[in-house]
């Protein structure tokens, strides 16, 4: 099965001291264990790079080699999902029917990625991420 990594895991893997750093290790690691493919989107990876490069405390503040660094190890870990026109009529087609405003567009627009690559899980620490019909894993139950 294939799992897709929200970016809230992501940048908790690289706040050490923040409360939920060793759940999102943790539940990446037994994820991997358990042999699941684990996968980004290009969203994720544009989403990491502006929060870990933003300044606290809407950020974490890493300077420019420690966020590449941090895309690089990333990028090892996970395998990235390509970019396809498809994502954008599926996005469009959800935001619509659902009637998606304000920011929860981009959580929809992962959902598009999921559908378009046939991926029925995402692991998020967003209790409140729109399900539309794929599994919504909470790090806390990641056994």
């Amino acid at each position: 099965m294939s799992t897709l990594i929200d970016t809230n895991v992501l940048l908790r893997q690289f706040e050490p001291a923040h409360v939920q750093h060793a759940v999102a290790v943790g539940a990446t690691l037994r994820l991997l264990e358990s042999g699941e493919l684990l996968l980004v989107a290009a969203q994720n990876l544009g989403e990491f790079w502006a929060a870990a490069t933003r300044q606290p405390p809407q950020g974490l503040g890493l300077d420019f080699a420690t966020a590449q660094a941090g895309l690089g190890h990333i990028e090892k870990i996970f395998q990235l999902l390509p970019d396809d026109p498809a994502i954008y009529e599926e996005w469009r087609r959800l935001v619509t029917e659902q009637r998606v405003t304000g920011l929860k567009a981009w959580d929809v627009r992962l959902l598009a990625v999921m559908r378009v690559h046939d991926v029925a899980r995402i692991l998020t620490f967003d209790r409140a991420f729109p399900d539309y019909g794929v599994e919504v894993l909470d790090p806390m139950v990641v056994t």
